[in-house]
């Protein structure tokens, strides 16, 4: 199995993701998030998060970005960095789409058209996978 397979695998199977940007400040600005009800494949992934947010703030002025997911378990690490561009998504359908029942209690439209209900695509370029003391960088094309 290549790094780019085994980090899919990982992406598919955990539940907390780490979002890092350059804030307005220039320094890292860095957040967890729960991933997005969909999750495809690495080549795009999607956040859910608050327009008002300092992060979006930051993606507006520069779409750098990393995200870092990671499963910890007795005797075994595994760990995926990925670096590539973030930015904010103004499409109706995929903020429909990503929008959860759960999320009624966060804004006050209770709904995805809600202006501080925000979705954030991730597309990556490159990415490393750690697992068991082990490192191997990979592309995404």
């Amino acid at each position: 199995m290549t790094p780019l397979q085994k980090a899919e695998r990982l992406h598919q199977n955990v539940n907390t993701f780490i979002l890092t940007c350059v804030g307005v400040d220039g320094y890292p600005l860095t957040k967890a998030v729960v991933p997005g009800k969909h999750r495809k494949s690495l080549k795009e992934l999607y956040f859910c998060t608050n327009t008002s947010s300092n992060f979006v703030s930051a993606i507006k002025d520069n779409p750098k970005a990393s995200v870092y997911f990671y499963s910890r378990k007795l005797f075994k690490w595994q760990g995926c960095f990925l670096k590539g561009d973030m930015k904010i998504v103004t499409d109706m359908g995929i903020k429909e789409m990503y929008w959860q029942e759960k999320y009624k209690d966060a804004y006050e439209e209770k709904s995805f058209t809600d202006v501080d209900f925000c979705v954030l695509k991730f597309t990556p370029t490159v990415g490393r996978f750690y697992s068991n003391f082990t490192l191997a960088d990979f592309e995404i094309k």
